[in-house]
């Protein structure tokens, strides 16, 4: 009877520390927002009001010089997901899927449910709601009516009266209407309003677990078309909004660069024609973006508020990422799929306890650096097959260095970024990487905004072979990972 008292005393104890020891590691709340550049209040660019994403930076280490591997919403997410590059036939366009092209790799959520974190997600995380749904421990869900697991309903969310058309045909998806709408309607009343009051509800849900938890909260805006409520557009004198001082291709820019953004031109208020957006409709498409981007930041305002209402902030890591960055007429584009620095360049805040706060660093970073980092920062083994770098010495040392470089790369463009300048070399077939047409080399500590291609000058051919070099053992290393 001893030995069997004993026993069950031993039994109870480690059911007890082994629960108290997993309720113990930290929650992780990982906030998407798609197309969202860094030009934000935090960032140093205050014509936008974006005052709780700034604030949450207060309690976060800034990434200035964060970047995404391939400007493309469904590719990028899968591969921030998977933890590996994209390759010239891996996560390629915006249909990319996890599950269909790297399923032989356990997700970020995965691997924390593998390790006693209860995963839930709402709104946009992976591009499609059922990719990976293994790796959640309840089925995604977005707020869609009807709402359907495979597909992203009615997601351009056009509100007027006057726009209802767009939701009564090719369905589920519905159409393009304008680029650009401002209802005058409650927040709750758009998509990513509702976004936010589910979460809102799901955070008290979570509040009572005995497990920690990985919340996916992804909002769709700013991506186009810019919807937001009335009230978002109305912050913004649209008469004082400038544009793009670099509204024109670089000097000596290579013809692979060149991109006539047509995911723009699918809307109807925009010519569907080789002309360049002219300064009235440039303001306009400026102002929308600054509109979605002050309602996005008040959701996230709310989200913060309730975390903290509920005593959940201070253990809680927060992991706020874009998923490419966006152009909003420099070098004549709009949208991203590019190599240049605008739609390659991201928002990257982590907040993480016992860590630093309120600083920025500039270490070097890309999101596939982002799953390593999660798994350091809730203590658990990372899985074999990242090809990322844990961003933690960042976290303890702002002057800390991660990467020498980071690599992207966009169709027929492979790029290489170092600590000053950013190159990309053209391909004529982009998924063999064979035949070069040309490239491009930018040196950031001269020229940020990229209007002069130093490619050929004889100054820069040391450096030239320097990047190439190391570009292609990038390339070639990537092929032989993909390979095993």
């Amino acid at each position: 009877m001893k030995h069997f008292h004993l026993l069950f005393t031993l039994v109870l104890a480690v059911l007890f520390f082994g629960c108290s020891s997993n309720k113990s590691k930290p929650n992780i709340l990982f906030i998407s927002i798609d197309d969202l550049k860094p030009e934000l209040g935090i960032f140093g660019e205050d014509h936008i009001s974006s005052p709780n994403i700034d604030q949450l930076a207060q309690d976060a280490v800034r990434f200035n010089r964060a970047y995404c591997n391939v400007p493309i919403c469904g590719a990028s997410r899968a591969s921030i997901m998977t933890g590996v590059y994209p390759t010239p036939t891996r996560f390629v366009t915006y249909y990319a899927r996890a599950d269909k092209e790297a399923d032989q790799y356990p997700t970020l959520p995965e691997t924390l449910k593998d390790n006693g974190y209860f995963t839930t997600t709402l709104g946009k995380i992976f591009h499609f709601p059922d990719d990976s749904v293994e790796g959640w421990s309840e089925l995604p869900y977005r707020p869609d009516f009807p709402n359907r697991i495979d597909q992203q309903e009615l997601w351009r969310d056009y509100q007027s009266e006057e726009l209802a058309w767009t939701k009564t045909q090719n369905l589920p998806q519905g159409v393009a209407g304008p680029a650009w709408e401002a209802a005058d309607v409650a927040d709750s009343i758009y998509y990513d309003g509702k976004t936010t009051q589910l979460a809102l509800k799901k955070l008290e849900q979570l509040k009572n677990l005995d497990k920690p938890f990985f919340f996916g909260l992804g909002y769709i805006r700013p991506h186009l078309p810019f919807n937001a409520p009335k009230k978002y557009w109305d912050l913004y004198d649209e008469d004082e909004i400038t544009l793009a001082t670099n509204h024109y291709m670089p000097k000596n820019a290579p013809d692979g660069a060149k991109f006539n953004f047509s995911e723009l031109r699918s809307y109807t208020n925009i010519a569907n024609d080789n002309n360049l957006i002219d300064e009235a409709q440039a303001r306009k498409l400026r102002h929308g973006y600054y509109a979605c981007v002050s309602f996005i930041d008040a959701q996230i305002g709310k989200v913060i508020h309730k975390l903290k209402e509920l005593d959940l902030y201070d253990n809680t890591i927060i992991v706020l990422w874009g998923d490419h960055g966006f152009s909003l007429g420099e070098h004549t584009h709009w949208g991203k799929h590019t190599c240049f620095d605008q739609s390659l360049r991201v928002p990257l805040m982590i907040k993480a306890p016992d860590h630093l706060a309120g600083v920025s660093t500039q270490a070097l970073a890309s999101l596939i650096d982002v799953y390593p980092t999660v798994c350091a920062l809730a203590g658990i083994e990372q899985p074999n097959h990242l090809e990322g770098k844990s961003l933690i010495p960042a976290l303890k040392d702002r002057q800390a260095v991660v990467n020498e470089q980071i690599f992207a790369r966009y169709v027929k463009g492979e790029t290489v970024k170092n600590d000053r300048f950013i190159y990309t070399k053209y391909y004529k077939n982009g998924a063999k990487c064979e035949t070069p047409t040309g490239a491009m080399l930018y040196d950031h500590a001269n020229d940020p905004e990229e209007k002069i291609n130093l490619v050929d000058a004889p100054e820069h051919r040391e450096t030239v072979n320097e990047l190439k070099a190391l570009l292609a053992t990038h390339m070639q290393t990537r092929f032989e990972l993909k390979q095993n």
